[in-house]
């Protein structure tokens, strides 16, 4: 069994994550501005909450406009992915001035995000859908225990499913040119405590500074704590928050660049350290 080495993985991936950030930023920079046009043109056109609105035909049209929209960002991510990928892998090299492609890998990557897009929310379903049959009876101290402890397993397995599902993924889908959500879940036998070390510190530090960020932007006050009315208190923070909505683009924009080369950058080199240049043909069964 193979193990993916954690300080190597993370070492790797902050060296090609900030020694290549010009050359990530070429190859991402214009998908990433029409995402941003997507992400803005719901608020623009008032289809984002027209969703939730009373009238049906309005809210019908208003959620296939909006589907349509992330949609589309999700094949421009999906074209981030392969390129980024790709640069990590080694498979190009050198700089980059602009990228745009929507050949057969980015339509692969396409496919995989997908169908294990798919199959995590199939599994979040199924384990909620468990938990309120198991423990819907409520004052019951046996099952309040019952139901803690089984929240904390679910989460615990969902994390561990997920992270076995994804991590090294994108760079099989480009390194094999095939989508084959198996053989990547089976690749990370052995190695989900070591990738949840790695995920943690190529992730973390950014979204501290993301949320710094945030708090900069939307005032202090969106991190306050929450009243009784949980749910309703902070869905409409969220909704504050679309009064910033330029500046939010503008940081995700920034922040993108860093967090492909940090994350892709990670799944590539422990991809190679599972599946050496000229092996793939032999592990693949």
């Amino acid at each position: 069994m193979i193990k993916i080495p954690v300080a190597e993985t993370i070492r790797f991936a902050y060296n090609f994550a900030f020694g290549q950030i010009g050359a990530i930023i070429g190859l991402v920079w214009l998908p990433l501005i029409i995402i941003a046009i997507l992400q803005f043109l719901p608020y623009a056109l008032g289809t984002a909450y027209s969703a939730a609105s009373g009238n049906s035909a309005e809210a019908a049209g208003a959620t296939l406009i909006n589907l349509a929209f992330s949609t589309t960002a999700l094949v421009l991510y999906s074209m981030n992915f392969v390129s980024v990928t790709r640069q990590a892998l080694g498979l190009r090299q050198g700089a980059a001035s602009v990228h745009f492609s929507l050949a057969w890998p980015e339509w692969r990557m396409f496919v995989g995000i997908v169908i294990c897009g798919l199959i995590l929310t199939a599994a979040l379903g199924l384990y909620l859908m468990l938990g309120s049959l198991l423990f819907s009876q409520s004052g019951n101290p046996v099952m309040e225990i019952g139901a803690g402890v089984y929240a904390i397993a679910g989460f615990c397995a969902l994390v561990w499913f997920t992270l076995r599902l994804i991590f090294v993924l994108a760079p099989l889908i480009v390194a094999e040119e095939r989508v084959d959500i198996v053989r990547a879940f089976l690749l990370m036998h052995g190695n989900v405590w070591r990738v949840l070390a790695i995920s943690l510190a190529v992730t973390v530090p950014l979204f501290i500074v993301q949320c710094v960020a945030v708090g900069f932007i939307a005032g202090p006050s969106f991190f306050a704590p929450l009243p009784a009315d949980t749910a309703a208190a902070l869905a409409e923070r969220f909704r504050d928050l679309d009064n910033h909505m330029p500046a939010l683009i503008g940081l995700a924009l920034l922040l993108t660049p860093f967090n492909l080369g940090l994350t892709l950058g990670a799944s590539s080199f422990a991809f190679r350290t599972l599946v050496p240049p000229g092996t793939a043909g032999r592990n693949s069964g």
